[in-house]
């Protein structure tokens, strides 16, 4: 059963107020890594679709296996981001990174999880809250060193 749009509307927040609780550590403990700790970050957000279905692939489910390749695809790309993040300028890197997080939304609620999917309906809509969130806390970042 798919959510009804205030669901997703709560999801979407849900995942704001966990991109801020989380922010909380990472700028405390790693605040002259935070921008290569959130492209990191990105990469594992790219990689959770098919990671979750290839699990049921295992369990002798069909799978297409040309939608993991488009998915598979997205995670290379986001890994190209996180070397940016590693030798750019950090304010460069840091407005990569942003963007970079800022797009992820659109392949989270565009994103087709098919049958064979381990997530729960509403997890793109939390997940496109929580990528925003990321965008808007590394974007309004006025230091250079993170």
């Amino acid at each position: 059963m798919r959510p009804s749009t205030t669901g997703r509307v709560i999801a979407a927040g849900t995942g704001l107020i966990l991109s801020a609780l989380v922010d909380a550590p990472v700028k405390k403990w790693m605040s002259h890594r935070r921008t290569p700790a959130y492209a990191a970050g990105l990469v594992v957000a790219a990689a959770v679709y098919p990671v979750a279905r290839q699990g049921q692939a295992r369990q002798g489910r069909l799978v297409d296996v040309s939608i993991p390749v488009r998915e598979w695809s997205a995670v290379s790309a986001t890994f190209v981001v996180f070397v940016g993040a590693l030798v750019l300028q950090p304010s460069t890197a840091r407005r990569l990174v942003a963007a970079s997080w800022a797009v992820h939304p659109i392949f989270d609620l565009l994103h087709e999880r098919g049958p064979e999917s381990r997530l729960p309906d509403w997890y793109p809509a939390i997940c496109a809250g929580y990528d925003l969130g990321v965008a808007g806390l590394l974007a309004a970042e006025p230091r250079n060193f993170v």
